[in-house]
């Protein structure tokens, strides 16, 4: 393999190896697959499959879900909801793969046409199907209490 030097400044010299560091760990990630995404849905609790059931619907349905009301919608706080996509993000880096949910700060415009900054929980588009596939067989393989099935 034949290297490339880059002249670098002193000062960004740190930042310019951890920036490498990080691109080195990224493109060594494996990518999401329907198998892996059903072990992972099978694998957490109740309240991180409802969350990443949420989202991923809304993703599919091409609306962006606020923390506040992905809150609302699995009765949490938005702190237990960023707790749950904190420990989901987790578990993806521990099998080394990209984070499947995530935050990402947007901004709101109000009726008043003011704007107020708030965080959207975000699935990739491409991923989101496959949650919803695994929430599939995850319900499949253990119906609820009361359903037919």
């Amino acid at each position: 393999m034949a290297y490339v030097m880059v002249p670098v400044p002193e000062e960004y010299v740190e930042d310019v190896m951890n920036y490498m560091l990080k691109a080195m760990a990224r493109a060594s990630q494996e990518q999401w697959d329907q198998e892996k995404v059903t072990e992972l849905f099978a694998e957490v609790d109740e309240l991180s499959k409802a969350l990443l059931a949420h989202v991923a619907r809304a993703i599919v349905e091409g609306r962006e879900v606020y923390e506040t009301n992905a809150a609302q919608a699995v009765q949490l706080s938005q702190r237990e909801t960023a707790a749950i996509v904190r420990e989901l993000n987790e578990l993806a880096r521990e099998a080394n793969r990209p984070s499947m949910i995530f935050r990402r700060p947007t901004v709101e415009v109000l009726p008043n046409g003011r704007t107020m900054d708030r965080f959207a929980i975000v699935i990739e588009e491409d991923l989101a199907p496959l949650v919803l596939e695994a929430e599939k067989a995850d319900l499949a393989a253990n119906p609820l209490p009361g359903s037919a099935g």
